[in-house]
């Protein structure tokens, strides 16, 4: 996966990293296949193994290694702290350790026990050039659709499909579920653990209706996001409300994008915009179980935004800042992307491959100073319109951002 990489990165200049994911998006595939492809005697272990241990036999085992350390719970985090700590102090020879906790719970402890020693990653289910790379080209009568010259691959890699990614999400169980109606009642099941566990520990218990906010996140997905409206159709406190969606961006089920300029006291005082982050879990939450439903939904359009939104953000790779446009007048950009590089992209989202940029997103574009202006749309072909801004299907939308 492309988060090897990145994770490889991270370890040249951080000697602990901590890999966040959603449960079940594969982070200890993704150990294990990096121990693996290291080759040098670095190793993947439970917490529970680790804290049996001495940080003498730590150290001596995996001096300059990889030491991956899954499933870490809460209790054992002062002794891994411990560990840790002590190893550190052995400053060319310390081994490298990659965290994963059980849950958000545990990983916030460790980031408030680990700081300044640690950094962090978030693992991001599968993503859209990841599944097109992992795939097998889809055949046409004339053969493979595309005339790169061909590449190795799985026998058993899956067929190519946007809209089988979209319709059930990124993560691998509903992805590549035997049919739709299993990846829809897998991602229900997913939905009911995650929203009703014991979430004391956060303060937050059933009467913060926590799946019904997710649920009224799901039913506006996309719009801008009225707490007070919110906390008043539940029956339930603004406080509430603000603690719950807080909750639910960190476990990673929403991404807040603020209005442009993010950060800036106008943004603050602007309703953001909330996304389900996994187009799949929106559908099971909005009762999507199949592609043909989806076309007939109501919440198409907020879909397909959604679902580009979280493809594009996650393929900046952390090097953008993302935010919204929308003014007094209405004039308004589904997605703006400010790079460290100073470059930055406006981004209209359509799900018609026909549909042009309207005067709004013009407008919008003088405002923000955008340096490059794309339309993104759900079809197959790439156009160029009269007034100059490309419309692009997905995959090279997200080939076009700077690396």
């Amino acid at each position: 996966r492309a988060s090897q990489n990145t994770l490889r990165s991270k370890l040249l200049h951080s000697r602990v990293v901590l890999l966040r994911a959603l449960p079940r998006a594969g982070r200890t595939s993704l150990l294990s296949a990096l121990a693996a492809e290291m080759d040098d005697g670095s190793a993947v272990m439970s917490g529970e193994q680790l804290v049996c241990m001495s940080h003498q036999e730590i150290q001596a085992a995996f001096s300059a290694k990889v030491l991956c350390v899954d499933a870490i719970d809460g209790a054992q985090v002062p002794r891994v702290e411990s560990i840790i700590r002590s190893c550190t102090e052995h400053q060319r020879s310390a081994p490298r350790f990659i965290l994963v906790g059980r849950n958000a719970k545990t990983d916030q402890t460790l980031i408030s026990a680990l700081i300044g020693i640690m950094t962090d990653l978030e693992l991001t289910p599968i993503q859209v050039i990841e599944h097109l790379n992992d795939s097998k080209p889809l055949m046409t009568t004339q053969g493979p659709s595309s005339t790169t010259a061909p590449q190795a691959q799985s026998i058993n890699a899956p067929v190519w499909s946007k809209e089988a990614l979209w319709l059930r999400g990124c993560l691998p169980e509903s992805l590549y579920a035997d049919s739709d109606e299993q990846s829809f009642n897998w991602r229900l099941d997913y939905l009911a653990s995650l929203l009703n566990q014991d979430l004391g520990c956060w303060g937050i218990d059933a009467s913060d209706r926590l799946p019904d906010v997710f649920q009224y996140v799901a039913n506006t997905n996309g719009e801008q996001f009225d707490d007070a409206n919110c906390a008043k159709n539940l029956s339930v406190k603004r406080e509430s409300i603000r603690k719950s969606l807080n909750l639910l961006e960190r476990t990673g089920l929403i991404r807040r994008l603020p209005n442009w300029p993010a950060g800036s006291n106008q943004s603050l005082n602007s309703m953001p915009v909330f996304y389900v982050r996994d187009c799949g879990l929106l559908h099971a939450a909005l009762g999507i179980r199949s592609t043909e439903q989806l076309w007939r939904h109501d919440a198409l359009g907020h879909s397909w935004e959604s679902f580009a939104v979280e493809a594009i953000v996650n393929a900046s790779n952390g090097n953008a800042t993302p935010a919204f446009y929308r003014d007094k007048e209405k004039n308004e950009i589904d997605l703006v992307l400010r790079f460290s590089s100073d470059a930055i992209y406006a981004i209209e989202i359509k799900v018609n491959s026909d549909a042009k940029a309207n005067k709004g997103f013009a407008i919008g574009c003088n405002t923000v100073g955008a340096t490059q202006r794309l339309v993104v749309h759900s079809g197959e072909t790439d156009i160029t319109s009269d007034e100059g801004v490309p419309r692009l299907k997905l995959v090279s939308a997200l080939k076009q951002l700077p690396l």
